[in-house]
């Protein structure tokens, strides 16, 4: 789910010139940079990523992305 939700965020970010960045994966964790006014938005955006994700692999749609925006890394 990981990987395809990754697929799924690059193809994202690079077919709409949006301004964010892939930093790193920990594990299921996805994390991303991107200027503050876009930020909200991002948040929404990342979180239907993901979920698209989880759902193509376990359809029953139970598993929900936790997505927040912080200035510092965090577990």
């Amino acid at each position: 789910m990981t990987k395809l939700a990754l697929v799924l965020i690059y193809r994202c970010i690079r077919e709409n010139n949006l301004p964010v960045k892939i930093i790193m994966t920990v594990h299921d964790q996805i994390d991303t940079v991107c200027p503050r006014d876009y930020a909200e938005e991002w948040k929404q955006r990342m979180t239907e990523l993901m979920e698209q994700a989880a759902n193509t692999v376990i359809k029953n749609g139970l598993l929900k992305a936790e997505t927040s925006i912080t200035n510092v890394w965090s577990k």
